[in-house]
């Protein structure tokens, strides 16, 4: 075999040689990302939801008003909404599901080595677990005198207690019973009592890329806050279409001062939390592809020029008894060589981010599975791409040797 040889005119060609394996290596290295990704990604879209998203509307609007008496609005809001035929329940929200950002660390115990557990909080009134229509699994729901309503600049009375999804408690608390335990929703400050525990639900994507799309925590809250502008949800009877969204809006439209920013079926919400993400993902697989285009064409641009310069070197070995196919074996199997030296940095650069963004996502993303069938794959396209070059070089004459310079 040619091993010396192509050894011997890579470390003479030590330029070319690393500019190909560096391009390899950062080719295998985006497509291993994205295509890991990209996969978890495409998992999340698969899970069920939770909710009844079709007959739940979420409202976002935005007062610009300051001399609104933020809690005569909400009142009145609520009352308009519930008027409106078609309406069967209403309540206060500031996290929405599907769009839930406000990512907040709890906690089961007091202490500077206290475990935190992420999820997101949903500040609902009493009507919020029937709303969403959770299947209540353990304690109970809400009552209504257990809502705290009020502005947080005239007072800062806390609700007592909380319900948790199914999975926030296994995570809180493994295997016991949840309900009336206690669990802090500030580091040592503010112990709750949970009262219930629900079937979980969809938060957010924050959480969900970090595999806790049903981590939740419902408190009996409902807050007039200046620059926090309440959004709502409402239950809808089944079978309303867009045309009904406008019925809402027009209610609400009736308290001046404030606009309507957007009045949707949690679908769209849904839809949108997908399609922004889905969107990024393959935007980075096109991107891994056009790197593998250029790559394809950098291998078989070098071998052209290679061919070119060694004409003569070609055509005496040809002379010497070599066949075509030995000519071709020899570009193909350098070829091969310089793939797998780009394949294995690639490998090591692909591990390294992988086992980073893990650490940050809490999310296993390192697949041996993905890299090689990426490394076989990135391997195939480099063959093809020398194919033609290699060809062209086991088609040089023997007799160019004769020939001058």
């Amino acid at each position: 075999m040619e091993f010396g040889p192509i050894l011997k005119s890579l470390r003479y060609r030590k330029a070319f040689t690393m500019l190909i394996v560096l391009q390899i290596a950062i080719t295998l290295t985006a497509m291993t990302i994205s295509v890991i990704v990209t996969s978890e990604t495409l998992k999340e879209w698969n899970l069920p939801s939770g909710l009844d998203q079709e007959n739940i509307v979420a409202v976002y609007p935005q007062i610009f008003d300051e001399d609104l008496n933020l809690e005569q609005v909400v009142n009145k809001d609520l009352e308009l909404m519930k008027s409106i035929p078609g309406v069967s329940s209403v309540t206060p929200a500031i996290n929405i599901p599907f769009s839930a950002r406000n990512v907040q660390e709890i906690y089961t115990e007091t202490g500077e080595k206290a475990q935190s557990y992420q999820t997101n909080i949903f500040d609902f009134d009493q009507n919020g677990a029937d709303l969403l229509g959770v299947k209540l699994l353990a304690g109970r729901k809400f009552k209504s005198n257990e809502v705290i309503r009020q502005n947080p600049s005239e007072s800062q009375q806390k609700p007592a207690v909380v319900m948790i999804s199914e999975t926030m408690a296994k995570a809180l608390f493994k295997q016991e019973n949840a309900v009336g335990q206690t669990i802090y929703l500030e580091k040592d400050n503010y112990p709750v009592e949970v009262v219930g525990v629900y079937s979980g639900f969809m938060n957010g994507e924050r959480l969900n890329w970090q595999g806790m799309s049903y981590r939740s925590v419902m408190r009996p809250l409902v807050e007039y806050r200046n620059g926090m502008d309440p959004n709502y949800l409402l239950r809808v009877e089944p079978g309303k279409d867009e045309a009904f969204l406008e019925t809402i809006r027009a209610k609400l439209y009736q308290t001046q001062g404030r606009f309507i920013q957007g009045v949707e079926f949690l679908t769209r919400t849904q839809k949108r939390m997908y399609d922004g993400r889905g969107s990024r993902q393959f935007l980075q697989l096109g991107i891994s592809f056009i790197l593998l285009i250029i790559t394809g064409l950098g291998i078989s641009g070098l071998i052209s020029f290679l061919v070119a310069q060694q004409k003569k070197q070609i055509g005496t070995r040809r002379a010497l008894g070599a066949k075509k196919w030995q000519i071709m074996r020899y570009y193909l199997l350098e070829n091969s060589i310089v793939t797998w030296m780009g394949i294995l940095l690639g490998f090591i650069l692909s591990l390294t981010l992988l086992t980073l963004l893990a650490e940050e996502s809490g999310i296993e993303l390192v697949s041996l599975g993905w890299m090689f069938a990426i490394a076989l794959f990135i391997w195939g396209v480099s063959l093809i791409s020398a194919i033609r070059p290699s060809n062209r070089a086991a088609q040089v004459a023997p007799a160019i040797v004769t020939r001058g310079a």
